[in-house]
């Protein structure tokens, strides 16, 4: 009964995402405690009460791009397409293009991108994010940042994302490379 209720929630994770969710498979078969663990975990992965849904969205974008190019990335951004962020949004993250972004929504993404390179800059970014959002605005985007970085990590290291793909973005097909996840 429970392999029952865990493929069904893999098929569900599989059909959100539009990714495969083979990983959590593995690590089931390898480490049930383990695995139930990181279930617990990935809630918090989708906290989001203040943030406008934009910039919570680059900010994973760019947390994520920051660790893969892969499945991972396309993960984030499948997701922020089912949570109606516009296209332009999620195509400026994954190109870098914070011309095509507003003030607010570039700079968490500026503040997304400077956390995961650990640059001095996501200490001179965070006053304007406070101001926008406040505390909770802040804590939220520390939690979008590193929960986006923990399934590529996880996955990588499971031998899963090891390379780089296209990143499909509604009907258009984006090159993303590793090198351009912290390109100025």
């Amino acid at each position: 009964m429970l392999k029952t209720i865990l493929e069904r929630m893999f098929s569900k994770q599989e059909k959100l995402t539009g990714e495969s969710a083979d990983y959590a498979r593995d690590l089931y078969r390898a480490a049930p405690g383990g695995f139930w663990r990181f279930a617990f975990f990935t809630p918090m992965a989708n906290y989001r009460r203040v943030l406008p849904k934009e910039a919570y969205a680059v900010a994973k974008i760019a947390a994520a791009h920051s660790e893969d190019c892969g499945p991972c990335l396309q993960t984030t951004v499948n997701l922020a397409t089912a949570a109606g962020v516009h296209p332009q949004f999620i195509r400026a993250a994954v190109t870098g293009d914070m011309t095509s972004m507003d003030e607010q929504t570039a700079t968490a993404f500026m503040f997304a991108r400077a956390v995961c390179a650990h640059d001095f800059a996501s200490e001179e970014l965070r006053p304007k994010l406070i101001k926008w959002w406040g505390e909770a605005g802040i804590a939220e985007l520390s939690l979008a940042i590193c929960s986006s970085r923990l399934f590529p990590t996880l996955k990588r290291g499971m031998g899963y994302g090891v390379a780089c793909q296209h990143v499909v973005v509604g009907q258009e097909t984006l090159q993303v490379s590793a090198a351009n996840a912290q390109a100025t």
